[in-house]
């Protein structure tokens, strides 16, 4: 039996596996720098001896059966909870064990060195918190964990700060839940015992990939940054924002941190006017709230062209909103010609649609909009004195030009944005949403095989990346960077 004693702080590889043969494949996956793995196996179709586990991967092995109290699948007997905990004990693992089992204060159960004692809330972080996070530490165990749901972008923040507080190198407090994301970041960030993170199927909610961890925020380097960017979306997670700029920021070697700050309610969770200790000292912004920030603050001259805002600086007492979206398309668009003369179609009526039409008509297109709601393109096309195409009547158009700033391709069986038909008289495409594995969408594709001229969300996205980090601070940065950064090249 190897030693399965861990050292802390530990990056944790979470894994869900279905049997022995998934849990082998989902090791062979396990970044390098991962200090352990976890097995989750509450919620396995099929039992897995904890003897075969324990040899799949040498790093030490924690094995947990999180019960269905406290956000898990398991749902057995105290006595099958007690044996599993011992069965893995006795094959050399260390055991995750709930504190509410009551099985913690059983000192002659598990070696304390092996012992991980936990609690998990999934509605919140109780009022007795302290208390409980004492109870556990008395247990003797070489580890506590305390995870509560984050609901929205404060709680997450604040259970980070718990962490930051409580970094004795021993504990581990994170969120859970939709609003997670920056919460588990920064407490990672400021010292957390464990940071888990998924490797294939999440095995918690809001859990990130451990790759992304390491890879993007570098979590295995604890430390307390000067300032927080961050973008702010409904869904953060397949942008490359946090990346890239994470990438520009290690290159200068500014002491800052970029976090996916995921927003349900713009109106309420206001993240502009979180404190936060590092400050943040700016938000990229994007679907759906590109319109609700460009009433936050002074706006620039692209917001109040667009009426929509992708990026927010903090002024003194007030907030200055951006929108480096415009030259997203203008810059792409005025590579290949200067539209006097031509016509554009926009498809779509949100920020990025606004952006494309305020591009569009600079570089002398002639600009029509078409939506999916018709009364939204009318209503769009009135404010921007263009015209207004119905969504039906898209497919008998021929124009010069045509931009999707639509969502349609983001993800992988998405059928093209633009009617093929259309595709066949070879206007130049434009399509301003990319996918984050960095294939083409089926936009560019299907423009491609009918031997249009395509600019992809990509180039888009480098230069309007490029144009948000200098807001930010980052000196010199070009689209030809950002491009690098995306191939997986490292900034200049």
């Amino acid at each position: 039996m190897r030693d399965r004693t861990l050292s802390l702080p530990a990056h944790v590889a979470s894994l869900a596996p279905r049997d022995l043969a998934d849990a082998r494949r989902l090791a062979a996956a396990i970044p390098a720098r991962a200090n352990a793995i976890e097995y989750r196996l509450d919620g396995a179709p099929e039992k897995i001896p904890a003897t075969a586990l324990a040899d799949v991967d040498p790093r030490p092995v924690i094995m947990t059966w999180r019960s269905v109290r406290e956000g898990g699948h398991f749902d057995g007997s105290a006595e099958e909870y007690r044996r599993l905990v011992s069965d893995a004990a006795a094959a050399g693992a260390l055991v995750d064990v709930e504190h509410a089992s009551g099985l913690a204060d059983d000192r002659t159960l598990v070696d304390r060195r092996r012992l991980l004692v936990s609690s998990h809330f999934p509605f919140g972080l109780p009022p007795d918190w302290e208390a409980r996070l004492t109870a556990m530490r008395q247990t003797g165990a070489f580890a506590v964990k305390l995870v509560a749901g984050a609901a929205h972008l404060r709680a997450s923040l604040d259970l980070a700060e718990i962490q930051r507080r409580c970094a004795d190198g021993a504990t581990t407090v994170f969120p859970m839940g939709p609003a997670s994301a920056p919460g588990r970041v920064l407490a990672a960030l400021f010292g957390g015992a464990l940071v888990y993170g998924s490797v294939g199927r999440p095995t918690a909610s809001g859990q990130p990939p451990l790759s992304e961890l390491l890879e993007v925020y570098e979590t295995d380097r604890p430390r307390l940054p000067e300032a927080a960017f961050g973008i702010v979306a409904a869904d953060p997670s397949g942008s490359l924002s946090p990346p890239v700029h994470n990438a520009l920021f290690r290159s200068r070697e500014m002491p800052f941190v970029y976090l996916p700050i995921p927003v349900s309610d713009f109106d309420r969770e206001r993240p502009f006017e979180i404190e936060l200790d590092p400050p943040f000292r700016g938000f990229s912004i994007t679907q759906p709230w590109k319109i609700r920030a460009a009433e936050v603050g002074v706006p620039g001259e692209d917001v109040s062209a667009t009426g929509a805002a992708n990026t927010l600086l903090p002024e003194r007492r007030h907030w200055r909103s951006e929108n480096t979206d415009v030259d997203g398309v203008f810059d792409p668009l005025s590579d290949h010609d200067t539209g006097e003369g031509r016509t554009a179609v926009i498809l779509g009526t949100g920020g990025v649609a606004r952006a494309a039409i305020v591009a569009a008509k600079r570089l002398g297109y002639e600009v029509a909009v078409a939506g999916r709601r018709d009364s939204e393109a009318d209503a769009l096309a009135t404010r921007f004195g263009t015209d207004s195409i119905a969504w039906a009547g898209v497919e008998e158009t021929e124009a010069d030009l045509y931009v999707n700033a639509t969502p349609v391709g983001w993800l992988p069986d998405d059928p093209p944005a633009i009617p093929v038909r259309v595709l066949d008289t070879r206007p130049l495409v434009f399509d301003c949403v990319y996918r984050r594995d960095g294939r083409e969408t089926s936009t560019v594709r299907a423009a491609r095989a009918a031997g249009c001229r395509a600019v992809s969300g990509l180039e888009m996205f480098a230069v309007q990346a490029a144009a948000q980090a200098r807001l930010f601070g980052v000196a010199d940065v070009t689209r030809e960077e950002v491009a690098r950064i995306l191939i997986g090249g490292r900034p200049s």
